[in-house]
């Protein structure tokens, strides 16, 4: 990435060489105009000459001395700190370029770092960075936050049948449907272990999050994985737990996650291929446990 950085070297915008060259022209040629090596009417700056010309013989002489004084000083600047000062913005820019090339490399590990490489979905330690961060804005906006707790039913018997690399595309594909369903930009699908994946949610309630759900029922019925063996079906199935609450004082966001894998427990239990969560009430009162249903899929 391009950043602008300035330098705060003095040297930064030096005198022009061929600044320095003519002052030591017109010294150069006052001075000898003055003792008559170079004739008056060939001199650059006659003015200069008569100026040098009125002053007292010991006045020249000093001013001789402050013009050969100078003149070294501009001809050390211009041969050796015009020379560093190049030498020192040409590493300035070196610096800069290796900077930059740290950064990118830096932001490369760090999407590594935040995502399964089987894949290509955010893993667990970003999911929850994530759902730290959100549940502290929609306690904030006062908005719902949902999540969907997925697991591929009968994952176990899929690999022993059909083999880990089958099972690693079959991973693939349902968490390329996922990533499909929940296209919004703040969703975010995530693999949370094994075969469970999760998507959360911000601004989504309860309803929102049941229609997801079922959205991610139909989108694989479409892609139809085949699962010959499966108990289920004839195609690669999930069970899906929801959650979704409005962040209030005292309430924690692990509740959010228990309360989807609670759902997703119940959805397995009832037969898998369906969606199950909590009751509503649940979300804010943590006293009652009275599971509630919500459509049910059925699938050819």
């Amino acid at each position: 990435m391009a950043m602008n950085i300035k330098s705060q070297s003095p040297l930064s915008n030096p005198p022009s060489l061929a600044g320095l060259v003519l002052l030591v022209a017109l010294l150069s040629d006052a001075v000898l105009s003055l003792h008559g090596v170079v004739p008056d009417e060939t001199s650059l700056f006659p003015s200069i000459v008569h100026f040098l010309a009125s002053l007292s013989a010991e006045g020249l002489h000093t001013g001789t001395a402050l013009v050969a004084f100078a003149g070294g000083i501009m001809l050390t600047v211009s041969l050796i700190l015009l020379p560093m000062q190049r030498t020192y913005r040409a590493r300035e820019l070196q610096l800069l370029h290796e900077r930059e090339r740290l950064e990118a490399s830096n932001a490369k590990l760090a999407r590594q770092a935040a995502h399964d490489g089987l894949l290509g979905i955010a893993n667990r330690r970003e999911f929850e960075r994530v759902l730290k961060l959100e549940w502290q804005r929609a306690a904030r906006e006062r908005q719902p936050l949902s999540l969907l707790m997925i697991d591929i039913d009968c994952f176990k018997c899929f690999n022993d049948n059909y083999g880990h690399q089958k099972g690693d595309t079959c991973l693939r594909e349902v968490a390329s449907v996922l990533k499909a369903a929940a296209a919004r930009p703040g969703d975010l699908v995530a693999r949370y272990g094994g075969e469970e994946m999760v998507v959360l949610m911000p601004h989504t309630d309860l309803e929102g999050a049941n229609r997801m759900a079922e959205r991610i029922h139909f989108m694989l019925t479409e892609r139809a994985i085949p699962f010959p063996d499966s108990p289920v079906a004839g195609h690669v199935t999930v069970s899906i737990g929801v959650s979704a609450m409005l962040p209030v004082r005292n309430a924690k966001q692990s509740t959010l996650v228990k309360q989807a894998d609670e759902g997703l427990y119940m959805a397995k239990e009832a037969g898998r291929n369906q969606t199950a969560c909590v009751a509503p009430l649940r979300l804010i009162s943590l006293k009652d446990h009275v599971p509630v249903w919500t459509g049910q899929a059925q699938r050819a």
